[in-house]
């Protein structure tokens, strides 16, 4: 594939992966051919493609037509942003911006808010769910004729016509019959007189509206995005976005945190645990009870069965999770000059030591023990399994070894010598 920019700037040749989730990752020569080995792809049916990968005219980028197929009509669900528009085909990613609409109380605003569409020839323009004519979506500012409409999702061209130069507002193509006559299926069924007044009144207003709108045929819709000032979009003021909203979920100390376990080369699941760990309390017996999760025969620690399983016995409490503390801090010998109820807090190694890379090994240990003891806890859970100190302790010494070889690939670190003494491995290599 050979990627071309704006104003024909060829870049060199290069291969890539797309996934279904349209995420875009460069692929080495040994990785393109693992790839084509496992899926059995001849290589008397590769051909070089040119692929457009931006284009100025943004309809015929291929990352357009990519969203095209993968989210069948991404323009119309990025404005309506409606729950009845998802199908089991879209992403995990796009049905969370969905559900969760990035809502914050304090904000006040979503997803919504931040992307429009200029009216210019109706097309791309949403005619309940756009804010296009008012400084509100229709649907807002009419209801109950919303709620009686056949297409909750038409454009402003699907109802427009014209007639010798002068248009015309079809709305009974999008009402069917006299919406006054047809009360919609809710509450104010008992009160059809009632319904029918405010009916009337509503659709009075709307034709009062759209008065005078007159589309501009030779012009397109134009997306906005409002978070800047110029309407363009920029990675930075969604990133700025996320900034402020971490600052609202959790505290300075616990950002801190997550953004070191972000840096650290580890496994991406185990990252996504440590993250759980600190910021969304793992499945636990006490946390799956207070959701409503009953099915235990005991909620006890299965470690010890003496004390309800919470995050701070599994982890900190349990005589069985401190026994392999305490074996871990002893291997680490006195090079690691801090006490073993600092060791235990992971924002206490970040204020104690200072040399990064003795950091760095601590860190990377510390997420290993709760990595094998959460690990240890589910093997007993659901295979039954049965608690192996021996066997904990040395997948701990294992996967930190392993972890901190990945951080630095150029380096000789032997398990041998890890397993000795971990923490002067770093002063030597």
């Amino acid at each position: 594939m050979t990627s071309i920019l704006d104003d024909d700037i060829v870049q060199i040749p290069g291969m890539y992966a797309v996934t279904d989730d349209l995420a875009i990752a460069p692929l080495t020569p040994v990785l393109a051919l693992g790839l084509l080995n496992r899926f059995k792809t001849p290589l008397t049916d590769l051909k070089e493609k040119v692929v457009i990968i931006r284009d100025k005219e943004e309809d015929k980028a291929i990352w357009s037509r990519f969203l095209l197929v993968r989210y069948h009509n991404p323009k119309i669900k990025v404005l309506a942003l409606s729950k009845d528009l998802l199908n089991r085909d879209d992403s995990r990613w796009w049905r969370d911006i969905v559900l969760n609409d990035f809502k914050e109380d304090e904000l006040g605003e979503g997803f919504t808010d931040w992307v429009s569409c200029e009216f210019k020839n109706g097309y791309n323009t949403l005619f309940w769910h756009s804010c296009w004519l008012i400084d509100q979506p229709l649907r807002v500012s009419f209801p109950h004729l919303f709620v009686r409409t056949i297409n909750k999702l038409c454009a402003v061209s699907d109802i427009v016509s014209w007639n010798n130069g002068v248009i015309l507002w079809n709305l009974e193509s999008i009402f069917g019959t006299d919406v006054s006559l047809s009360p919609a299926p809710n509450a104010f069924n008992q009160f059809p007189s009632v319904m029918s007044t405010v009916v009337v009144e509503e659709l009075r207003d709307l034709k009062a509206l759209l008065q005078g709108v007159v589309p501009d045929n030779l012009a397109k819709d134009e997306f906005r995005w409002n978070l800047t000032s110029n309407a363009d979009f920029k990675l930075s003021s969604v990133s700025i976005l996320v900034s402020n909203a971490k600052e609202l979920a959790w505290s300075l100390p616990i950002i801190n945190m997550l953004d070191i376990i972000r840096k650290i080369t580890i496994p991406a699941k185990i990252k996504i645990l440590t993250w759980r760990f600190f910021i969304n309390p793992l499945p636990l017996k006490v946390q799956l009870v207070n959701r409503g999760v009953s099915n235990f025969t005991s909620i006890d620690c299965i470690f010890c069965s003496t004390h309800p399983e919470s995050l701070e016995h599994l982890f900190y409490h349990c005589h069985v999770t401190k026994a392999v503390w305490k074996r871990i801090y002893t291997w680490l010998d006195d090079e690691v000059k801090i006490s073993l109820e600092e060791f235990k807090s992971f924002g206490s190694i970040q204020e104690k030591k200072k040399n990064i890379n003795i950091k760095a090994t601590l860190n990377t240990i510390w997420i290993a023990l709760i990595w094998c003891t959460w690990k240890m806890r589910n093997t007993i859970i659901f295979d039954n399994g049965l608690f192996n100190f021996d066997e904990v302790i040395s997948n701990i010494m294992f996967f930190s070894w392993r972890w901190s070889c990945n951080r630095e690939p150029h380096s000789r670190i032997s398990f041998y010598d890890w397993y000795k003494l971990p923490l002067l491995c770093n002063k030597t290599h």
